[in-house]
Protein backbone atom coordinates (compact mmCIF):
# COMPACT_ATOMS: atom_id res chain seq x y z
CA UNK A 1 0.00 0.00 0.00
CA UNK A 2 1.51 3.35 -1.34
CA UNK A 3 0.71 6.41 -0.02
CA UNK A 4 -2.80 4.95 1.47
CA UNK A 5 -5.64 6.33 3.85
CA UNK A 6 -5.06 4.62 7.49
CA UNK A 7 -7.74 5.40 10.27
CA UNK A 8 -6.13 5.35 13.36
CA UNK A 9 -8.26 4.38 16.92
CA UNK A 10 -6.91 5.08 20.16
CA UNK A 11 -8.59 5.19 23.34
CA UNK A 12 -7.11 8.70 24.59
CA UNK A 13 -4.91 11.09 22.34
CA UNK A 14 -1.24 9.96 23.70
CA UNK A 15 -2.14 6.05 21.98
CA UNK A 16 -3.55 7.90 18.84
CA UNK A 17 -0.97 9.96 18.75
CA UNK A 18 1.61 6.86 19.33
CA UNK A 19 0.56 5.39 16.50
CA UNK A 20 0.43 8.02 14.46
CA UNK A 21 4.09 8.19 14.80
CA UNK A 22 4.77 5.34 13.54
CA UNK A 23 3.39 6.41 10.36
CA UNK A 24 4.63 10.03 10.13
CA UNK A 25 7.01 10.36 7.24
CA UNK A 26 5.82 8.12 5.19
CA UNK A 27 3.54 9.34 2.88
CA UNK A 28 0.37 7.85 4.23
CA UNK A 29 -2.90 10.16 4.73
CA UNK A 30 -4.09 9.70 8.30
CA UNK A 31 -7.31 10.22 10.32
CA UNK A 32 -7.69 9.55 13.62
CA UNK A 33 -11.05 8.61 16.05
CA UNK A 34 -10.86 9.22 19.23
CA UNK A 35 -14.19 6.92 19.44
CA UNK A 36 -16.06 4.37 17.13
CA UNK A 37 -18.97 6.82 16.34
CA UNK A 38 -15.95 8.90 14.73
CA UNK A 39 -14.72 6.23 12.99
CA UNK A 40 -18.05 4.70 11.48
CA UNK A 41 -18.40 9.08 10.38
CA UNK A 42 -15.06 8.78 8.16
CA UNK A 43 -15.42 4.90 6.94
CA UNK A 44 -19.09 6.29 5.50
CA UNK A 45 -17.69 9.40 3.85
CA UNK A 46 -14.14 8.30 2.56
CA UNK A 47 -12.74 5.22 1.11
CA UNK A 48 -9.70 4.36 3.02
CA UNK A 49 -7.05 1.47 2.98
CA UNK A 50 -6.44 -0.05 6.44
CA UNK A 51 -7.43 0.61 10.05
CA UNK A 52 -5.53 0.59 13.07
CA UNK A 53 -6.54 0.12 16.30
CA UNK A 54 -4.29 0.64 20.02
CA UNK A 55 -4.53 -3.06 21.66
CA UNK A 56 -7.01 -0.85 24.36
CA UNK A 57 -9.77 0.12 21.83
CA UNK A 58 -10.17 -3.94 22.25
CA UNK A 59 -13.08 -4.54 23.80
CA UNK A 60 -16.92 -5.15 24.18
CA UNK A 61 -17.71 -1.58 22.21
CA UNK A 62 -15.62 -2.81 19.84
CA UNK A 63 -16.81 -5.82 18.93
CA UNK A 64 -20.50 -3.46 18.13
CA UNK A 65 -17.64 -1.88 15.40
CA UNK A 66 -16.49 -5.14 14.02
CA UNK A 67 -20.28 -5.99 13.76
CA UNK A 68 -21.29 -2.60 12.08
CA UNK A 69 -18.44 -3.06 9.44
CA UNK A 70 -19.82 -6.76 8.57
CA UNK A 71 -22.89 -4.81 8.48
CA UNK A 72 -21.56 -2.47 5.97
CA UNK A 73 -19.37 -4.99 3.79
CA UNK A 74 -16.72 -3.21 5.06
CA UNK A 75 -13.52 -6.19 5.40
CA UNK A 76 -10.74 -3.39 5.05
CA UNK A 77 -7.06 -5.09 6.75
CA UNK A 78 -6.91 -4.32 10.11
CA UNK A 79 -3.91 -4.01 12.31
CA UNK A 80 -3.82 -3.82 16.39
CA UNK A 81 -0.70 -2.02 17.91
CA UNK A 82 -0.13 -2.19 21.51
CA UNK A 83 0.75 -3.90 24.89
CA UNK A 84 -0.33 -7.44 24.67
CA UNK A 85 -2.07 -7.22 21.14
CA UNK A 86 -1.36 -11.06 19.77
CA UNK A 87 -3.53 -11.06 22.69
CA UNK A 88 -6.28 -9.25 21.02
CA UNK A 89 -6.96 -11.27 18.25
CA UNK A 90 -8.62 -13.71 19.50
CA UNK A 91 -11.15 -11.28 21.06
CA UNK A 92 -11.65 -9.42 17.06
CA UNK A 93 -14.91 -11.02 15.45
CA UNK A 94 -13.69 -9.52 11.68
CA UNK A 95 -14.26 -10.98 8.05
CA UNK A 96 -11.21 -8.92 7.49
CA UNK A 97 -7.70 -9.72 7.42
CA UNK A 98 -5.84 -8.49 11.05
CA UNK A 99 -2.25 -8.32 11.89
CA UNK A 100 -1.08 -7.57 15.63
CA UNK A 101 1.87 -5.85 16.68
CA UNK A 102 3.07 -6.07 20.15
CA UNK A 103 5.09 -2.84 21.88
CA UNK A 104 8.08 -1.87 21.19
CA UNK A 105 6.52 -1.52 17.60
CA UNK A 106 8.59 -3.55 14.96
CA UNK A 107 8.74 -0.38 12.70
CA UNK A 108 10.27 -1.58 9.65
CA UNK A 109 8.21 -5.32 9.95
CA UNK A 110 4.80 -2.88 10.42
CA UNK A 111 5.93 -1.35 6.95
CA UNK A 112 7.22 -3.92 5.50
CA UNK A 113 3.55 -5.08 6.08
CA UNK A 114 1.91 -2.52 4.81
CA UNK A 115 4.20 -2.57 1.73
CA UNK A 116 2.50 -5.88 0.52
CA UNK A 117 -1.24 -4.56 0.88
Amino acid sequence: MDRGRILIFGESKESSFELRNMFDNHRFELEIALNKDVGKTVLSTRMMNLIVMHSETINEESTEFFSYLTGQGVSLPLMVCGEDADNCREKIDYEGTVACFDKPYPVADVLDYLADL
